[in-house]
C-alpha cells in the first residue's frame, strides 16, 4: 500500500513536529465505514496546518509534519488501535494506515530528539464551542504531563511554568485570545485534556507535546484565522532563534 496516497508527510529541519489527523476528506471505498465514534472533521485544520508550515518555512524553519488525508468516517487517528472508534476492527487496511500514521510520528520525534536534543510536537485539531463563555482555544497536555522541558527564553522566566515554546505561545496568543493552558483540571479543558496521539508522549524526556485545539469561530473566520497563524508562528520563532 502507498502510505503516502493516504498521509502527507515531510522531514523537517527543526525540532517541530507538526500532526493534523482529523482534517481529511478521503474517503476510499475499500475502506469500511467506522461503526463507533465521532465522524466528523475538523474542517480547515488541514488548510490552517499548512499555512503554519508555509509561515515557518519564510524564516528558514521546516517543522516536521503529518497530515491525515483520510476523513474521520473512515480513521480516527486520535483514538487507540483497538477501540471501536478508531477504524472498523475488520478492515486491515484500515488498521495498516493508523498504524503507519504512529510509526511515523513517532519516528520523527525521535529523529528530532537525536538531532537536536530536543522535540516539540502539537497536534492540532478543532472544537464548537458549546457555551459563549468557552476558551477560544484549548490546550490539552494532560494537565502538564507532556511538558518537560523548560525554556530558556527570559521573556517568560517570571511564568510560574516556564516551557520550551509552550509558555511563550501562551504569552503571545493570550493577549488577543482567550486561552485554557490546560495545566489544571476545569469546566473547559476536561475533554480536550489530550487523545491518543499526546498521550504516547506522557512525562517523555526531552518532548514537549500539546493537543490544540481552535475553536469554530478562528477555523471560519479569515482575519482571526490569519492573526491566529500569526502570533503562533512568531512565537514558535521567537524561541526556535533563542
Amino acid at each position: 500500500m502507498n502510505i503516502r496516497k493516504y498521509i502527507e508527510q515531510s522531514v523537517g529541519n527543526s525540532p517541530i513536529v507538526l500532526s493534523c489527523a482529523h482534517g481529511g476528506y478521503r474517503k476510499p471505498p475499500f475502506l469500511p465505514n467506522k461503526i463507533k465514534g465521532d465522524k466528523n472533521p475538523d474542517t480547515n485544520t488541514i488548510f490552517i496546518t499548512r499555512a503554519i508550515i508555509s509561515q515557518l518555512n519564510t524564516q528558514g524553519i521546516q517543522p516536521y509534519y503529518l497530515i491525515s488525508k483520510i476523513h474521520r468516517v473512515k480513521i480516527d487517528f486520535n483514538r487507540p488501535v483497538l477501540s471501536p472508534s478508531a477504524f472498523n476492527q475488520k478492515s486491515l487496511e484500515a488498521r495498516e494506515i493508523h498504524g503507519s500514521y504512529h510509526e511515523i510520528l513517532k519516528r520523527f520525534t525521535r529523529e528530532c530528539v537525536h538531532r537536536y536534543q530536543k522535540c516539540l510536537v502539537v497536534d492540532i485539531h478543532g472544537f464548537t464551542k458549546p457555551k459563549k463563555d468557552y476558551p477560544d482555544i484549548i490546550f490539552g497536555n494532560i494537565f502538564g504531563n507532556t511538558l518537560q522541558i523548560r525554556s530558556n527564553n527570559s521573556n517568560v522566566k517570571n511564568q510560574q511554568h516556564s516551557y520550551w515554546i509552550f509558555s511563550e505561545v501562551i504569552k503571545q496568543l493570550s493577549q488577543e485570545f482567550t486561552l485554557d493552558d490546560g495545566l489544571g483540571l476545569d469546566i473547559y479543558n476536561v475533554a480536550y485534556s489530550g487523545g491518543y496521539i499526546i498521550y504516547q508522549f506522557f512525562q517523555m524526556n526531552n518532548v514537549n507535546a500539546f493537543q490544540l485545539e481552535l475553536s469554530k469561530e478562528i477555523r471560519f473566520d479569515l482575519n482571526l484565522l490569519k492573526h491566529f497563524i500569526t502570533i503562533f508562528t512568531s512565537a514558535i520563532m521567537d524561541e526556535i532563534k533563542e
